[in-house]
């Protein structure tokens, strides 16, 4: 709080202490969940402790090719849809962030 009211003066800093309660969602093996689900025409971006949040952009390119891929007749559970990276050229497997994925051996933390 000291350092964002010494950032934004007109902020100002609490008297008392106060609280903030949040959802904090993340996955058994920290790799966020991008899929479609059993609800037709629902898909999601979860799972993913918020450290996603700069791959925002990507994330809904994901879902984006996610979607297209169902209105084409596609079922990425059966044939995943693959996702080739604008400036790299690269192939990403979607099925790496499916609901239906094996989860990795992890230490269950951020550090894998």
């Amino acid at each position: 709080m000291l350092r964002l009211a010494r950032r934004l003066p007109d902020f100002g800093v609490p008297l008392k202490l106060l609280g903030i309660g949040a959802l904090y969602d993340v996955t058994d093996d920290w790799i966020p969940l991008y899929d479609k689900s059993s609800l037709n025409g629902f898909f999601m971006a979860c799972g993913t402790s918020g450290n996603q949040f700069k791959n925002a952009p990507l994330v809904g390119k994901f879902i984006r090719a996610l979607v297209e891929a169902q209105e084409q007749g596609i079922d990425h559970d059966v044939n995943p849809v693959e996702f080739i990276g604008e400036s790299t050229g690269n192939a990403i497997n979607l099925s790496a962030f499916s609901r239906l994925r094996t989860q990795g051996v992890t230490a269950g933390n951020v550090m894998g």
